[in-house]
């Protein structure tokens, strides 16, 4: 692209250039680089790629919040079992699925997104599609 979107992210959990640059996209508002951005998480499914840097940054970013004091969480965990209902509610049903499957451990420290990334691999592509807009949804709501 022959334009920038300058902007700190407070996520230190995206690690992926390419991650880092299409959450700054969304954030701009930019919708020809948030498209470019898509096809490239969509097309990144591997591990430590694109998908799976924003992946971890949303669920390193969202645990702190689910946390709730005085209700003692086993760790490992799934990060749709930490997670509020009522935010899950607001989850597509892709969504929601990869979140079962990715393990949370060391008191919300590390996640194995693995599991997920062989169930994204295995939906059509309107799926993949419908729970990267729910990760970029979340993680633009913790830079905000």
């Amino acid at each position: 692209m022959g334009h920038r979107h300058p902007s700190q992210l407070k996520n230190p959990d995206i690690a992926h250039a390419r991650a880092r640059w299409l959450l700054r996209a969304e954030l701009a508002g930019c919708e020809e680089c948030r498209s470019e951005g898509d096809r490239d998480a969509l097309a990144d499914l591997a591990e430590g790629g694109v998908f799976d840097s924003l992946l971890t940054g949303f669920i390193l970013a969202r645990v702190p919040q689910w946390f709730t004091p005085g209700h003692p969480q086993t760790y490992p965990a799934t990060a749709h079992g930490l997670a509020p209902v009522d935010e899950r509610d607001f989850w597509h049903s892709p969504t929601q699925d990869c979140l079962r499957v990715c393990t949370v451990d060391k008191r919300g420290k590390d996640v194995d997104t693995r599991p997920a990334l062989r169930a994204l691999r295995l939906m059509p592509s309107v799926h993949r599609s419908l729970v990267l807009d729910d990760v970029i949804d979340g993680l633009s709501e913790s830079e905000v």
